[in-house]
């Protein structure tokens, strides 16, 4: 695993592991900047070790204003501009496996550019999400998550794209399992389809 800073303007704070024979890498984002969200959450983490057992190269890092990354919060936009420069640093076909507020930037990101995402425990309560039905985009959330208004969620994609794992909230703490499960089997059909 390698440490390393991106972009200039900020410079943002990541950490990386090439599997050279994925062929594709899984960029990782973390929940509300504000709320103690980093690149060391749990469900990161456990997105991590999906990843990474599902035989992709992963990638994590901290937008703007947290951990050693610069610049400061700004309120999505920055931290889109972030994730642009995430993917475009990167030399792999890209998927976005997006956690809570990492989830609703990469669905703004998404309105310009084509890649396959995971989003789990999408905030629809607390943000308002484009629609992307229609789009290369799964969903995961707990039948117990709070911020996670499943009618808006079915509103903006396609129902048979949304799964709910029963007895899980918005942090997923002591239900890591059932969703590494989840993402490793949505990562090998991600695979399986040409992009």
């Amino acid at each position: 695993m390698a440490s390393l800073f991106i972009g200039e303007n900020p410079r943002l704070e990541a950490e990386y592991e090439e599997v050279p024979a994925a062929g594709m890498c899984a960029v990782i984002t973390h929940p509300h900047s504000l709320m103690g969200g980093s690149m060391d959450n749990n469900v990161v983490m456990a997105a991590w070790d999906a990843v990474l057992g599902s035989g992709y190269s992963a990638l994590r890092f901290n937008f703007r204003g947290v951990g050693r990354s610069g610049g400061t919060f700004d309120n999505g936009i920055g931290e889109r501009a972030d994730l642009a420069a995430v993917v475009n640093h990167l030399d792999y076909p890209v998927i976005i496996v997006g956690y809570s507020f990492g989830s609703w930037v990469a669905a703004h990101f998404l309105q310009e550019v084509d890649v396959p995402c995971i989003f789990i425990s999408p905030p629809t309560a607390m943000f308002p999400f484009p629609s992307l039905k229609g789009f290369n985009v799964w969903a995961v959330a707990g039948s117990l998550d709070q911020f996670c208004d499943q009618a808006e969620l079915h509103r903006i994609l396609d129902r048979e794209r949304i799964s709910v794992i029963e007895g899980a909230d918005h942090f997923w703490f002591g239900d890591t399992e059932p969703l590494k499960r989840y993402l490793e089997k949505k990562l090998d059909l991600i695979r399986s389809i040409s992009y």
